[in-house]
């Protein structure tokens, strides 16, 4: 569907399992983090994971974005937790990503979940 069509009641029942089923996808992304040479995988986040990042002090949701949607590595594996002598679970992010790369992977996964840039305005 190009951005000057019109989505009909007619097109959004024909695509209607479509849709449905694309829901209970997550989508996922590589992203190359310079600071470790090495590329992660993240997860879509649902919508209250976003809400409940958003609510918290600045920082600490961007953290919590990271450590629930970065899949690969498994940040909760029980041996990065004791590897890397985490007191708080969360505490890994910091210790592997620079503090100006945690809020752009925190962006990324926001993106995924249609944050930031899923809609516009359509132009004559």
């Amino acid at each position: 569907m190009s951005k000057r069509t019109k989505l009909t009641l007619q097109e959004l029942l024909r695509r209607k399992e479509q849709m449905l089923a694309a829901k209970k996808t997550k989508a996922t992304k590589e992203l190359y983090i310079s600071s470790i040479d090495a590329s992660i995988t993240i997860e879509e986040p649902d919508g209250a994971l976003c809400r409940d990042a958003n609510d918290m002090e600045p920082g600490e949701g961007d953290k919590y974005m990271c450590y629930e949607c970065i899949k690969e590595p498994n940040l909760k594996s029980q041996e990065v937790q004791e590897a890397f002598g985490c007191a708080e679970p969360m505490d890994v992010v910091d210790l592997i990503f620079k503090p100006g790369e945690i809020p752009q992977i925190a962006i990324e996964c926001m993106k995924l979940a249609g944050y930031m840039g899923g809609v516009e305005e359509v132009k004559n």
